[in-house]
């Protein structure tokens, strides 16, 4: 009998998870490492990241794996509970816990003559060393491992208290308080929101705006009147429509893919512009129309009332300022358009500057060969399709993009792990190469495009292609107009992935494709 081929897979979060689950049904012997005493990464139980009140930024129709799907009484937006319970119940389903060891630090991975992986790890119980040598190797560790470092100096003379957004936990703490929010993200968007109704004395917005960049509700009550015809104003009496819906849609997708870049960048800013409203008074989003046809960016904000906070000067915006010194609780800024100077008092900082990769158990030639940037976490590493390393065999990387759609975590887990064991071939190292540069270009390009990948759902079905589960939508539409429909015209759900190809399940697939689509009409409805 031959001997099983084994697969080191470091980190039990989604990109994890789905590795090990992908592995498992290729008939390979998978040991997932984590650091932690439980899995889910950023949505762990321990995880200090998620605070009391959060909820994800898009809906769970997003954050599903095509052959596992939600209860169907799950909340649209999820709790970080609810997420956990979530990933639970897809690893108990598919018995991965018996594959992760826990408490298992990862130190060193070191690549064998024979493209092997010796793969050493700490204990953290015992406190001891362990290695074994394993036939591949699957990073998933997630992009939000280690927060990204403010430059102290300018705040080297102030005595306020400050923490990084990973330490927050609930505004209550902060009631009364001066509070600056430092970047521009997600995260720092909602923690801001969160503090100017919760008692502070006064909120700040600290960092730069993009060019193109959209503040837009996660569940937004102008979408119905748009897709009407009927303007761009907020309904009161609408329940609302979670914008992932309507931004993923494989037929909007298809109908804009063969678009010139700048037509494409026009279509979609008009798009986003009405979804915004356009209307607020801070002029970092007063995006100027004759930029239209440049690259967007879109800041998902779980909280509506983010702009209205902004509007009526609850969130006061330093956009166009430079943090130049401190004195006791006083901050000093630059005014960059006129070159004024003002000093505002402060009593806390949080740090919404994101995260880097954590690639430390890598050796310095690995990392070469990755091309890793530790520095740039929109393209950290050089990657065939952002999955397959070409000058290092026997590797795989899920995730390092930062993205809330499991269906892309799926796909490039299945890909990896479809090629570890046998089942397809990697194209050939030239041609890998070609689009390795074509990534380089993404990399150093100076306006940057919401994923370095382009569109969501097109990204997926190339992912599809390369593991042959892509159905042939032409056949779809003769054969199956009721079931081409549901693929093109509602949510891209990712069991459109298990029709057709290894692993499928048609029966299950169709199922699920049907209750996405009820589910969506009775939102859109």
């Amino acid at each position: 009998m031959n001997r099983c081929e084994t697969v080191c897979i470091i980190g039990s979060g989604p990109s994890g998870l789905t590795s090990c689950k992908s592995a498992l049904e290729c008939g390979l012997e998978p040991t997932v490492f984590e650091k932690k005493e439980t899995f889910g990464g950023v949505w762990s139980l321990d995880e200090a990241i998620p605070w009391d009140s959060m909820h994800t930024n898009v809906s769970h129709f997003s954050m599903t794996f095509s052959d596992f799907q939600h209860p169907e009484d799950q909340d649209l937006f999820l709790s970080p509970k609810k997420v956990h319970q979530y990933l639970s119940n897809y690893a108990n389903h598919f018995g991965l816990l018996n594959c992760i060891k826990f408490g298992s630090t990862v130190e060193k991975v070191k690549q064998l003559e024979n493209n092997k992986w010796l793969v050493q790890w700490t204990d953290s119980s015992s406190k001891k060393s362990e290695s074994k040598i394993f036939d591949f190797l699957i990073v998933g560790n997630g992009m939000n491992n280690k927060p990204r470092q403010f430059p102290m100096e300018p705040l080297k003379n102030f005595t306020g208290g400050y923490r990084y957004s990973n330490q927050y936990k609930s505004p209550n703490e902060y009631i009364g308080k001066r509070v600056l929010v430092v970047g521009k993200s997600c995260t720092g968007l909602q923690i801001a929101s969160e503090l100017c109704n919760s008692g502070c004395q006064s909120v700040y917005l600290y960092g730069e705006g993009k060019l193109n960049e959209w503040a837009i509700p996660s569940n937004s009550k102008r979408i119905k009147n748009i897709l009407k015809g009927n303007g761009n104003e907020i309904d009161e009496n609408d329940n609302g429509v979670p914008v992932d819906l309507i931004i993923c849609l494989r037929a909007n997708s298809y109908k804009m893919k063969d678009l010139p870049e700048n037509e494409y960048n026009l279509a979609m800013n008009k798009f986003l512009q009405q979804l915004s409203g356009n209307n607020c008074n801070e002029p970092s989003y007063q995006n100027d129309e004759t930029n239209f046809d440049k690259p967007f960016q879109i800041l998902f904000t779980c909280i509506d009332s983010y702009i209205d906070n902004i509007k009526q000067g609850k969130i006061q915006c330093l956009s166009n300022h430079l943090l130049n010194n401190s004195n006791d609780k006083s901050l000093e800024f630059l005014n960059q358009l006129d070159q004024s100077i003002i000093n505002i008092e402060f009593d806390e900082i949080i740090f919404a500057t994101g995260y880097h990769l954590n690639f430390s158990f890598f050796e310095k030639e690995i990392l070469e060969k990755l091309s890793f940037n530790p520095n740039d976490n929109y393209v950290p590493c050089l990657l065939y399709n952002f999955t397959f390393p070409h000058k290092v065999k026997n590797l795989g990387l899920v995730g390092i993009f930062g993205t809330p759609f499991y269906s892309l975590l799926e796909l490039q887990s299945r890909w990896i792990n479809y090629v570890f064991s046998g089942l397809i071939d990697l194209p050939s190292e030239k041609e890998m190469g070609q689009d390795i540069i074509k990534i380089n270009e993404i990399r150093n390009a100076k306006m940057k495009t919401l994923f370095p990948f382009g569109d969501y759902v097109l990204f997926s079905d190339q992912l599809a292609k390369q593991i042959n589960c892509l159905p042939d939508f032409d056949e779809m539409k003769l054969n199956n107009p009721e079931l081409y429909d549901m693929c093109l015209n509602y949510v891209s759900c990712s069991s459109v992935f298990r029709l057709t190809g290894p692993f499928s399940n048609e029966k299950q697939a169709l199922n699920t494709i049907k209750h996405f689509s009820e589910c969506c009409k009775k939102i859109n409805n």
